[in-house]
């Protein structure tokens, strides 16, 4: 599956001969030798009772380098749309994740559009860090289930992306786990265009919890209004922030279902 050129592989517990690894998403992922993909969406982890809409579904969201996630807005938006296709017949149901419980909603199944309320987003504070080069960039920290440092720039480009945002993840003061990256750039007070740097899938088209940050910290400093259209290399989104809780909405699609040989 993909939401604006994030892209996923659903794999169900019950269709592996093995428990699934690092390893084995790492082989998965790989674009040149396994499938290809940001990450693998394990679930459901448990069993979907009769009564959907009351039932909460268990997820496990994995990085293309084998890491797992504490939260992934797409990779929600996806699963939803997954299962609301193969397995339930409600449009509202609770996925569980590591970060906590993520109320779904299926906006629409042609195409398909999901609304994930992301819970409550915490800011962390201000800092700036020196870039090798010698340049000084102030981020804001956001934690919404998993970690965020945001930088706003006249503007955000793919190169610096690739250069500031891949230099910052794994910035020792993000600790051993790294952060995720944002370049952000206010274009009016509804709109916000955004690259981002993913601590464990890399340089990434779009990223719902990235949206979501970047929506969150543009609000505290005055850019934007509570409801934004932040728009990635991949596509569009829409972030509404009511106080501090953030609900993201937007499209995914099914690209494939087939099979692999577990090597």
């Amino acid at each position: 599956m993909q939401a604006l050129g994030n892209d996923y592989l659903v794999v169900e517990p019950g269709h592996l001969e093995r428990p699934i690894d690092g390893a084995l998403v790492r082989q998965l992922c790989d674009r040149h030798f396994g499938i290809g993909a940001d990450g693998v969406l394990l679930g459901p982890t448990e069993r979907i009772g009769e009564s959907g809409a009351e039932t909460t579904i268990g997820l496990r969201i994995f990085n293309s380098d084998g890491s797992e996630c504490e939260k992934s807005g797409n990779g929600l938006r996806m699963f939803a749309a997954y299962l609301r296709r193969n397995y339930l017949p409600a449009d509202k149901f609770v996925l569980e994740v590591l970060a906590g419980d993520c109320p779904v909603e299926i906006i629409s199944t042609d195409p398909w559009e999901v609304s994930v309320d992301m819970g409550m987003a915490e800011s962390l504070g201000d800092m700036e860090l020196e870039t090798p080069e010698g340049t000084v960039i102030p981020f804001h920290r956001v934690d919404i289930g998993n970690p965020h440092a945001v930088a706003f720039v006249p503007d955000a480009t793919e190169e610096l992306a690739r250069s500031v945002g891949a230099w910052a993840a794994h910035h020792p003061v993000f600790g051993p786990h790294g952060t995720n990256v944002q370049l952000c750039t206010a274009v009016d007070r509804q709109t916000l265009k955004l690259q981002i740097w993913e601590r464990g899938a890399g340089y990434t088209l779009a990223s719902g919890s990235s949206s979501c940050a970047a929506a969150y910290s543009a609000f505290r400093a005055g850019y934007v209004d509570r409801s934004v259209t932040v728009t990635m290399p991949g596509g569009d989104v829409t972030v509404l922030i009511d106080n501090d809780r953030i609900h993201l909405q937007g499209r995914c699609e099914f690209v494939a279902h087939g099979s692999t040989f577990d090597s």
